[in-house]
């Protein structure tokens, strides 16, 4: 049993200061409602720019050292959304996890990176499994969860929560297509939920996420059960949702109503 938050902001793009500050006000919201661990958004402390090598951060340095003090005055886990500094090159776009001793524990650098992203930022490598004593985690961002084989990968090394930090936008190309931005990103997180029978926890972005006003965040941040049922959401603006997710609930619903996993483990799978 753990009290989860997902905490929704605007980013303001190429402003790490104002950014940070406002992160630090929702981590200390979440606090105040008992919250075990805070998931900020991807990128929540840059947003899109042209200035990303400027913007990225030394992990560890002086933003992830405010960051963990966080964590240490709330007692919880903060998983972070920035970019880190590359000496060989492009910024990575990682996710920070501060425990709640105020130590850095992972740095989870994206691996699946989005049409042009690729232009900005180098792609991340490895996979990321976090002990969070109350519960394994598996770390993703963004894009990463449209790749269903990952999160199934991540749920058979162990993890039993999925945190997603996102910014899941808007733009003129998806209404084009008539792309229904908010929904698909609300079905994906319930999809990806039921199809591994773990909770899931997505912190995205609301308004503008880059300099030129493109890419708009379609918010709905939220914490779905195994089953589908959203136990907590921020349904606009800026906020922090909190739920509780029982843990130990996972292996009754999948032996009363999913056993996916146990049946994918178990049943040869004809070849195509």
């Amino acid at each position: 049993m753990a009290r989860i938050a997902v905490a929704q902001m605007r980013v303001t793009p190429g402003d790490i200061d104002a950014n940070l500050s406002k992160a630090l006000r929702l981590i200390a919201d979440a606090a105040t409602q008992d919250a075990e661990l805070v998931l900020l958004p991807e990128m929540a402390l840059a947003g899109v720019t042209e200035d990303g090598e400027r913007l990225a951060q030394q992990i560890p340095g002086p933003v992830t050292e405010r960051l963990c003090e966080a964590a240490a005055d709330a007692g919880a886990w903060v998983i972070a959304g920035m970019p880190e500094a590359n000496p060989e090159g492009k910024p990575f776009n990682v996710a920070v996890a501060c425990s709640p001793s105020g130590e850095i524990a992972a740095v989870y650098r994206k691996v699946f990176l989005y049409l042009n992203e690729a232009l900005g930022c180098a792609r991340g490598d490895s996979a990321c499994l976090l002990d969070l004593g109350f519960t394994t985690a598996g770390l993703t961002i963004c894009y990463d969860y449209i790749f269903p084989e990952y999160i199934r990968a991540l749920v058979m090394g162990g993890a039993r929560l999925i945190l997603h930090p996102t910014a899941w936008v808007d733009t003129k190309v998806c209404r084009e297509w008539h792309y229904p931005a908010s929904d698909a990103y609300r079905a994906q997180c319930m999809v990806r939920a039921l199809e591994n029978g773990v909770f899931i926890a997505s912190a995205n972005v609301i308004g503008n996420y880059d300099e030129g006003g493109y890419l708009g965040g379609v918010g709905r941040s939220a914490i779905i059960a195994p089953w589908g049922e959203v136990l907590a959401e921020v349904a606009e603006g800026e906020g922090v949702a909190v739920a509780e997710c029982d843990f130990s609930r996972i292996e009754p619903w999948a032996e009363q109503v999913a056993p996916y996993l146990r049946d994918f483990r178990s049943t040869r799978i004809p070849e195509v």
